[in-house]
């Protein structure tokens, strides 16, 4: 071989080495996902949520986003890892399980997850421990304290003000008349309390444990010793390290390499990037958007939300907070997705404590129609009872949370009666007139007549007979008991609703829409058709939160919020002010829908009491 050809041939082998040095090369940066959990996770999309969001500027996201996100990242292959940083969500312990699916999903493409806390309680650490690694604040302190439930109660007051109240229910376990006719829980509603919270503590404990490697035992002993400093959960395997936000930062970039990429922002190709560089494609990319340039133009799943509370007519909503579920509305996204040739199975996400039986079974019948047809599946968020449960049985597969609320099948009627408030109290007196025999039966000025108690009794064993009808028709051959031994206002976990067989598969959203998309015959990578179709207004809100850019310069930035909290006697305190006023306001105003509702319909199928975990 001459030189020349020795020559050239070295320049080949170099060439070589470097085509198959270059993919090595060029994969040696690493990309890692960051997502930053603060607010509340909603269940469905919201045009008033999502312009508060907007004025605030802060983010919204529903539950079905963070999913979907999580799951789709871990099988981006240009994905290597995920960052959390975890600051006070406002999330139910349902919604904390698919969270904790998710991410176990994405490890188990081998993609480590690295959690931050400036501070922890029950359901934020909850989530945390699903995590591989967990640094917490210097100086801060973990509030696994167990589980609290409040049950108010409002008899005493309206024996104070002069009001009485007329209320009558079906069923021993039916409870939710309780606050206005005692002062205390009676022995049902406090059995079934404390059945609740022993299901809902039990699953919690193992959550931990399965998180962090430890047993039952050892978390239980752990949580009776809470609050916890950064340093004792330490020493004790609750988290993994205690250092800064900085410190925590160059963690990541150690592991992951200096040169890593942050994604702060995941978009899986699908939806419409916004070049926020170019103003002048801003104007034809929205006009994409609210010609529906979003929507899915392929046959798919149906998703339909039903949240909040079960209410006669269209579904509303407040920027500040509540949602009711108008059987207007629902019973046309049933009918419209009954309809729609691409929609090829139906899966319906119900978060409802109830509320009117009348629209309940009006929703009921309009999914019975649509399940006649297609697929029908339900998800059960945080609570679907009562109500909520009266118009979840129509579907084929009912899945729920570990921790769902749901069962309560019973009915509650009844009335207020001001006369003493008004007359002895205030001074005002009141004459009435009536044509009709039962004309003043919702009358405030008056007790029922032994006409009017025999009416009513019989209109709410009527409607108690027809949900427990409902409940045989739909799921008669599913049941593990007789009904009266689970009706009768009894209230469960989705974990003891599935020994009894009153839900059918453990599971969240993801796995819903999964297994009617198995049952519909598409594949892995199926449309999703939200119904009714996201307005305009939505699409617009949308693009004006992506032109608002990202939040900040850092890569892994926490909010300001959080970073104030920097003063271990404030951090202490932050949690006390937030949530405690909210959740008795909360709590009052629910007890008084709930008896707007009764005025109106004279029955209704409400939720007795939803603990709140904290």
């Amino acid at each position: 071989m001459n030189r020349t050809m020795r020559t050239v041939g070295c320049w080949t082998m170099l060439a070589l080495a470097g085509l198959l040095l270059w993919p090595a090369q060029a994969q040696a940066e690493k990309t890692v996902l960051r997502l930053r959990l603060d607010g509340p996770i909603m269940e469905a999309p919201s045009d008033a949520a999502g312009l508060l969001a907007l004025l605030t500027e802060k983010e919204t996201h529903t539950l079905h986003d963070w999913v979907t996100t999580i799951r789709s990242a871990a099988a981006d292959r240009e994905i290597d890892g995920l960052v959390l940083i975890i600051e006070f969500p406002e999330m139910s312990f349902a919604q904390v399980e698919e969270l904790t699916q998710a991410l176990k999903a994405f490890q188990a493409k081998g993609k480590p997850v690295y959690c931050y806390l400036d501070y922890a309680g029950n359901l934020s650490y909850a989530l945390a421990a699903a995590a591989d690694h967990i640094t917490m604040a210097e100086n801060s302190d973990l509030g696994i304290i167990g589980l609290h439930a409040e049950m108010m109660f409002l008899k005493g007051l309206l024996d104070k003000i002069g009001v009485e109240a007329e209320l009558l229910h079906c069923g021993a376990y039916k409870s939710f008349i309780e606050p206005y006719t005692r002062t205390e829980p009676s022995p049902e509603a406090a059995e079934n309390i404390n059945w609740l919270l022993d299901g809902l503590y039990d699953r919690w404990v193992q959550m931990i444990a399965d998180g962090r490697g430890l047993s039952t035992d050892e978390v239980k002993k752990l949580v009776d010793t809470a609050p916890l400093s950064a340093e004792q959960a330490l020493k004790h395997k609750l988290v993994d390290e205690v250092s800064s936000f900085p410190a925590f930062k160059k963690m990541v970039y150690k592991e992951f390499g200096k040169d890593v990429n942050v994604l702060k922002r995941y978009e899986d190709g699908e939806g419409i990037e916004l070049d926020l560089n170019n103003p002048f494609t801003l104007l034809p990319q929205l006009f994409e958007l609210l010609e529906g340039g979003t929507q899915p133009k392929e046959p798919g799943i149906g998703l339909i939300y039903i949240e909040g509370a079960i209410m006669v007519g269209p579904s509303d909503e407040s920027p500040f907070g509540g949602k009711t579920a108008g059987s207007t509305s629902l019973r046309a996204a049933l009918e419209e997705a009954r309809l729609d040739d691409d929609i090829r199975a139906v899966v319906v996400r119900v978060d409802s404590p109830g509320g009117s039986a009348l629209a309940s079974d009006i929703i009921w019948k309009a999914a019975t129609r649509c399940g006649e047809e297609k697929p029908l599946i339900v998800s059960m968020g945080g609570v679907a009872g009562s109500g909520g449960y009266y118009v979840a049985i129509p579907a084929d597969t009912i899945f729920a949370d570990p921790t769902t609320i749901t069962g309560s099948i019973g009915v509650g009627g009844g009335k207020l009666v001001w006369k003493e408030l008004m007359e002895d109290k205030l001074g005002i007196t009141t004459t009435e007139f009536s044509r009709g025999k039962h004309a003043g039966l919702m009358s405030f000025n008056r007790k029922w007549n032994e006409s009017e108690r025999e009416w009513i009794t019989d209109y709410m064993n009527t409607v108690y007979e027809q949900f427990k009808g409902r409940v045989i028709e739909s799921r008669g051959d599913r049941l593990k008991r007789e009904l009266e031994d689970v009706a009768a206002g009894r209230v469960y976990t989705g974990e003891q609703a599935l020994e009894l067989g009153l839900v059918d598969q453990l599971g969240g959203l993801s796995d819903a829409l999964d297994f009617a998309a198995k049952k519909a015959g598409l594949g892995q990578d199926y449309e999703i058709h939200i119904t009714p179709k996201p307005s305009e207004f939505a699409a617009f809100i949308n693009f004006l939160q992506k032109m608002a850019g990202e939040d900040g310069s850092d890569e892994f930035e926490i909010a300001l919020s959080a970073r104030l909290r920097s003063d271990p006697l404030l951090r202490s305190a932050l949690p006390l002010a937030r949530e405690l006023a909210p959740q008795q306001l909360t709590e009052l105003l629910r007890q008084l829908h709930n008896l707007m509702i009764l005025h109106r319909e004279h029955a209704a199928c409400f939720m007795p009491f939803v603990p709140r975990v904290r």
